[in-house]
């Protein structure tokens, strides 16, 4: 039964009442460790003091008193002074009694330096680095008894450090995604704060044809979040001089150490003007887990591509024709050189439509998997490409205009 595993770990290594109550803190509903620890001691000294008086004193039961006794248990402490005994209490195997005493402490501590902070935030997450012989002696006591009902000390620390932090400033305390996260030192009473990045779900339009390198508004960015700086997770990627239309490319915005936190629908008009020839439409605020998925998932996106292409030879509109029986769901080939290897990306053509604009120059529209190279599949990339459109064709293709006019995600 866990009351006598409880006694006999008591005979053993003293325990304050929070470090006894952990043991076995998923017994019982509605109680903190230091109510569970402190209800197993009562009952302990009513059971032994049950036998006394039934059975008399023995040193079996007398040991066991102070047992208690020792362990800070100040019911036990008097019966023995009634008996003419004194025990005094010693320090707690595992804390020290060093640790539960200085919640209040250590709460203000963090709430002082959270108040100083900087930054705006509504929620935070609260962790604590315990010394090393603590978490040693508290694994060592569930080891050698082999208890499967405990929690760690640290986790005890967080939630009763937490729930002080969380009601004197009227914020959640949140362990996914919080604003801010608060790591208590426990061996010297040092707070760190970490102001934790915002991410932003956005898709970017490029409507006109850029050359040199591209310029993000991150400065208007920057200013609205007041924040150090921003790094941009694109789902796939184009040139700067093709156009993005329609609906736009998915990308996520990681701001950091935002100094402020402003409402998601604050930032459509600055993040939407095109004088940098970029424009950003805001859906929401996301998870950090978004910027992964983001990526992985570009390759299967679903894109429409415009291509204006001159031409070597001439095209017939039958050659056209052809050319859209042959890339319905077409399988492409394209080998990739990096490092001196040969790596082979298979994509898929959905679907391909061709018409002749004038001698020489044709326009394609294109429906294909995210991760092919579109300038490579119309131009073959001398064989790298297979099938490509020039191959096909039999004629040389040089794409001139490349334009994205939808992504589906």
């Amino acid at each position: 039964m866990s009351i006598d595993k409880a006694m006999a770990i008591l005979r053993k290594y003293p325990l304050c009442d929070h470090c006894l109550g952990r043991l076995f803190a998923r017994l019982g509903f509605g109680l903190s460790n230091y109510e569970r620890g402190r209800a197993i001691k009562d009952y302990l000294l009513m059971r032994i003091h049950e036998r006394i008086i039934n059975e008399g004193l023995s040193d079996e039961l007398l040991n066991d008193l102070k047992a208690l006794a020792i362990s800070g248990h100040e019911p036990s402490i008097s019966l023995l002074k009634s008996m003419g005994m004194d025990v005094s209490p010693v320090p707690c195997y595992v804390c020290g009694n060093a640790i539960f005493n200085r919640l209040d402490e250590w709460a203000n501590k963090i709430i002082n330096a959270m108040a100083s902070l900087r930054a705006e935030f509504r929620t935070f997450k609260l962790g604590t680095r315990v010394p090393s012989d603590v978490l040693r002696k508290e694994l060592e006591i569930t080891t050698e008894f082999g208890i499967t009902s405990a929690e760690s000390i640290k986790r005890e620390l967080n939630r009763e450090l937490g729930k002080r932090v969380s009601s004197t400033l009227g914020i959640p305390f949140s362990r996914e995604e919080p604003d801010i996260e608060v790591v208590l030192d426990v061996s010297t009473g040092a707070v760190t704060i970490q102001i934790m990045p915002l991410y932003i779900l956005t898709r970017y339009r490029r409507e006109r044809r850029l050359t040199g390198k591209v310029k993000w508004p991150i400065d208007d960015v920057l200013k609205i979040y007041d924040a150090r700086g921003a790094i941009l997770h694109s789902g796939g990627g184009e040139a700067s001089d093709v156009r993005v239309l329609g609906n736009g490319r998915p990308m996520v915005i990681q701001v950091i150490e935002p100094g402020k936190r402003p409402l998601i629908n604050e930032l459509n008009q600055p993040l939407r003007d095109d004088s940098y020839g970029i424009a950003l439409n805001v859906l929401s605020y996301v998870r950090a887990s978004t910027v992964r998925k983001v990526k992985a998932e570009s390759r299967n996106y679903v894109i429409t591509y415009r291509v204006l292409a001159v031409t070597g030879g001439q095209v017939t509109d039958e050659a056209l024709r052809s050319l859209h029986e042959y890339f319905r769901n077409r399988q492409v080939v394209q080998r990739l050189r990096v490092r001196g290897r040969v790596k082979k990306r298979v994509s898929i053509v959905y679907e391909l439509d061709g018409k002749i604009i004038s001698n020489g120059l044709v326009e394609f529209l294109i429906r294909c998997q995210g991760n092919l190279n579109i300038r490579g599949f119309v131009h073959g990339y001398f064989g790298d490409v297979e099938p490509s459109i020039a191959g096909v064709l039999a004629v040389e293709v040089r794409p001139v205009e490349v334009d994205i006019l939808n992504i589906s995600d």
